[in-house]
């Protein structure tokens, strides 16, 4: 559309593709822009055929009967110059995405463009689907181009057919000229050169036709070029005219050519994000990283765009976020996998990969506003990938107060878009993870103080969605569980310090405890290490991807870490900035087809943090275990 905006979703279009009627979605694109601490919704591309001055007049009228509340102000500063620029200022205190979605419900910010492909087909009016119209499209251009040739080939052939004459004459045009000066009408200088050089009436005529100057004057070696090129151009044309393939050559050339000179890049975008099921055939089933910020924008992007780099390195920039704005959540998936929301209050959402807005490295994403039906104050804590539903699965959750629930996987199968709740909550407390198991997984939960309490899934009864579960471990004053994971994804623990530093260690070092134990040491949270940050569930051969506050990324194979013991500090995994903080970790299977490592940031020495053998390696003895 010449006014760019966004179509939503390909249904539309595939049902008009199909059948020749259909409608599709067109959305404004916007933008938020702050002004003197206000927010600013600045709509600068709109649906086909929206009239900017009775959209500004709608608008007013349901700010002033409360239909939208928080809209102070609306202007059109729109300009053959300056191009669109629609402004709508949001009142303080109010969300400007909750504003825009409101905006698309209730004016033609949002509006629907219907097709009906109705055309004359040989004079009859048809309905056509698009390769209806395509093939009579086709047969149409190949019809002129026969048609043009034909006239093409017949004028080469008539002009052939005079220069014969002109060559014939030339040889002895001091006769022609004195043949045709004594003759006393055209009439009879025409059968005078008939007889005299076996010419027909086209070639006398030509040749009477030409001025005494010119006829005198000709050049039989420019004659002679010339019948040759013709010649050459009656054989394409035969061509063409004998030869199916030759006209589709043709036809596909002037139609480059077509494209060439008067095409242009696409100004709609086609948003995947309102797909139908149905369409799925139509979206490649690939891997994505699902990416969630602290404020609460959301995008998905392809994992090959994170090069490996050398354990320590100082990573790439990962994603571009507002100020003070922090990556979250990060996680592997894929396209066609169901992707299950879950929040601080226990609902969970339910989406397709292929919904998620996609987005570049250092692309900021949408607000999760815009994309979940979310309740007010509900934030997104936990987010997981499903293929199936399986009759013997099981979703573990565990809050942050350690409170753990097991629940049948089929329990979430069917999910609308309003969500549902996944577990109760005690007062002040709220989800910290989900994890998928198959009922004889061994749990681990990871407290802050460094201590990990592994016991068997089945401790945990199967329970309803509203239950509120029972203590999965005991924990000391101050602290919060860090980490959920399951002896599913791995023989080994991979633990990660809040100042950079991680390490492997061995599942067989954290001995299975009953629930509700205290548990065990993973990492020494002395002053270097900081903090437990998290825990993650490895096999040691995968690749691992750390986001900072700042959405710094690094990626780097597991492999670069050596298995060390429980209470040890571990190796540097990257190196912080000042202040700088580490948001997310996610582990990820490793792939030969990522760009390869010679792009390897360099590891600079830290001789200030060199860490001792003597520091490392400690004493089994020395370790104060479970209480």
């Amino acid at each position: 559309f010449p006014g760019g905006a966004t179509i939503l979703g390909r249904s539309g279009i595939r049902k008009y593709f199909e059948t020749g009627r259909g409608s599709v979605r067109i959305r404004a694109k916007y933008r938020v822009d702050e002004n003197n601490g206000k927010n600013d919704l600045t709509f600068y591309e709109f649906p086909y055929m929206v009239n900017k001055k009775d959209l500004a007049k709608h608008i007013a009228e349901l700010a002033d009967n409360k239909v939208i509340e928080g809209i102070a102000s609306v202007a059109d500063y729109s300009s053959k110059k300056a191009g669109t620029r629609f402004v709508v200022s949001v009142k303080k205190g109010f969300m400007p995405e909750i504003i825009a979605n409101h905006l698309y419900k209730y004016t033609s910010l949002q509006t629907t463009f219907a097709v009906n492909m109705l055309a004359l087909d040989n004079g009859t009016p048809r309905v056509l689907n698009m390769k209806q119209a395509l093939t009579i499209y086709i047969n149409f251009q190949k019809d002129v181009i026969s048609r043009r040739t034909k006239y093409d080939l017949k004028k080469a052939e008539d002009r052939i057919h005079i220069i014969n004459g002109l060559l014939t004459v030339s040889d002895g045009i001091e006769e022609a000229v004195r043949i045709i000066r004594g003759s006393s009408s055209n009439e009879d200088a025409t059968e005078k050169l008939k007889k005299r050089f076996s010419l027909d009436d086209i070639q006398c005529k030509a040749i009477l036709d030409m001025t005494l100057r010119r006829l005198t004057g000709i050049e039989q070696k420019k004659l002679t070029d010339e019948k040759a090129k013709l010649e050459e151009s009656c054989k394409f044309f035969l061509s063409i005219l004998n030869d199916e393939e030759v006209l589709k050559k043709v036809l596909i050339d002037e139609l480059e050519e077509i494209k060439n000179k008067y095409g242009d890049e696409r100004r709609t975008e086609i948003s995947e994000s309102e797909y139908s099921p149905d369409d799925e055939d139509l979206i490649p089933n690939k891997e994505i990283l699902v990416i969630l910020t602290k404020s609460g924008y959301i995008k998905r992007i392809d994992p090959s765009e994170f090069k490996a780099q050398n354990r320590g390195g100082v990573g790439v920039k990962g994603m571009k976020t507002k100020e003070d704005d922090e990556v979250e959540l990060l996680v592997h998936s894929r396209t066609k996998t169901d992707v299950l929301f879950f929040t601080n209050t226990g609902r969970v959402y339910r989406s397709r990969g292929y919904t998620i807005q996609e987005g570049s490295r250092i692309s900021k994403g949408i607000p999760i506003v815009n994309f979940l039906k979310l309740m007010d104050g509900e934030k997104i804590n936990s987010i997981i990938s499903l293929d199936e539903y399986k009759e013997n699965g099981y979703l573990f959750f565990c809050t942050k107060h350690a409170v753990v629930k097991r629940c049948k996987l089929s329990e979430f199968k069917n999910i609308n878009c309003n969500g549902k709740y996944a577990l109760g909550l005690k007062d002040n407390d709220e989800l910290l993870d989900v994890k998928a198991t198959d009922g004889s997984a061994i749990i681990s939960l990871a407290s802050s103080d460094g201590l990990v309490c592994s016991f068997a899934e089945d401790v945990v009864r199967s329970m309803g969605r509203t239950a509120a579960g029972v203590r999965g471990m005991r924990l000391s004053s101050g602290c919060e569980v860090v980490g959920l994971v399951s002896s599913l994804d791995g023989d080994k623990i991979f633990s990660l310090g809040d100042k950079g530093f991680g390490k492997i260690t061995s599942r067989e070092e954290y001995r299975i405890t009953n629930r509700g134990g205290r548990g065990v040491k993973t990492l020494r949270t002395d002053g270097r290490a900081g903090k437990l940050l998290t825990i993650k569930t490895v096999k040691g051969d995968e690749d691992m991807i750390i986001i900072t506050n700042v959405g710094t990324t690094i990626r780097t194979s597991l492999t670069d870490f050596n298995e060390l013991s429980r209470n040890t500090v571990g190796v540097k995994a990257i190196r912080l900035r000042d202040n700088e903080t580490i948001s997310s970790c996610l582990i990820l299977p490793s792939e030969s087809d990522y760009e390869a490592k010679d792009d390897n940031i360099p590891v600079e020495e830290i001789k200030e943090e060199e860490i001792n053998l003597k520091d490392i390696i400690v004493d089994k003895a020395d370790i104060e275990d479970e209480e």
